[in-house]
């Protein structure tokens, strides 16, 4: 069987350049880099496949402010048109980090001829989820996206879907995402199969993590010799994971909003007030954290 593999991103950074030798490494000049919304000229000696709002448009696909993320499939789609020819296809995140040569990981999955290969699939138990609304009567399920592999007639059964399904009278709020639109649907057609990768490679995922969250620093494992041969997601560059840990703490604030009232009473210099305690108490949390913590390897 012929197959790809191909990054999923919309940067070009350390950890693409990383994650593109990891995989060079295992499929020789089978790799590719699928772009969303590049705007600087880039030299790889590898195909780069671009994708936009133009792009999606052209395919019938329903453009969501956030479909970049949201919608991963359509990276895989225009990977499947750009190069039919193959039997499968992985497509692999940034944030995706391989503590030591994958190649055994990748060989082991070669054994199994499943459609659709993701990291521990199953039923996704949030009825009420945003994601989920238009997928009724289906029972949802999903796993990571940031590493699967999917069949080229799965990716055909799916894009023909994805377009029928983006004619919807649809907020753009509730327009599933990638992994509970492609493995619900997978799911719910007979012909097609799903495949768990843990137990084709489970020496990559004893000592590994592959979870929505927490996110994890690059420094916490990649020079740790008992993470060695493992697999592991989140993964961000410390720049990115403070940007991202800040960003989730400023977004805990619903209790601010239920106070609209009051701020109407406040001056700019008020909320400065609020910002600057709440970074002195923020600060104190981190550091006791970080004594938790102790020095690495500890």
């Amino acid at each position: 069987m012929k197959v790809m593999a191909a990054i999923r991103t919309n940067m070009w950074t350390q950890a693409e350049i990383d994650l593109l030798e990891r995989l060079k490494h295992v499929f020789g000049d089978d790799v590719a880099v699928v772009f969303h919304n590049r705007t600087d000229a880039l030299n790889l000696d590898v195909p780069i496949i671009d994708i936009n709002d133009d792009w999606v448009q052209a395919q019938g696909l329903r453009i969501t402010p956030d479909w970049g993320w949201r919608c991963g499939d359509y990276f895989y789609y225009a990977l499947r048109q750009a190069f039919p020819k193959y039997d499968n296809y992985w497509l692999i995140e940034p944030d995706v980090v391989f503590t030591g040569d994958p190649t055994s990981l990748f060989r082991a999955a070669e054994a199994d001829h499943c459609d659709i290969l993701g990291v521990s699939p199953s039923p996704f138990n949030q009825p009420l989820h945003r994601f989920t609304q238009a997928l009724k009567p289906l029972e949802p399920h999903r796993a990571i996206f940031a590493l699967t592999r999917f069949s080229g007639r799965a990716l055909d059964r799916l894009f023909a879907l994805r377009q029928e399904t983006s004619k919807q009278k649809l907020r753009a709020f509730n327009v599933p995402n990638d992994e509970l639109f492609t493995f619900t649907y997978a799911h719910a057609d007979p012909e097609l199969t799903i495949g768990d990768l843990v137990p084709l490679a489970p020496a990559w995922f004893v000592n590994g993590s592959v979870e929505t969250d927490p996110n994890i620093l690059i420094h916490a494992i990649k020079n740790d010799p008992d993470l060695r041969d493992s697999v592991f997601h989140p993964v961000l560059q410390k720049e990115v994971f403070k940007t991202k840990l800040a960003a989730r703490m400023a977004k805990g604030n619903g209790f601010i909003k239920r106070s609209t009232k009051s701020f109407s009473h406040l001056q700019d210099s008020d909320l400065e007030d609020i910002a600057e305690a709440a970074k002195q108490r923020l600060l104190v949390a981190l550091r006791h954290v970080h004594t938790i913590a102790g020095p690495p390897g500890q």
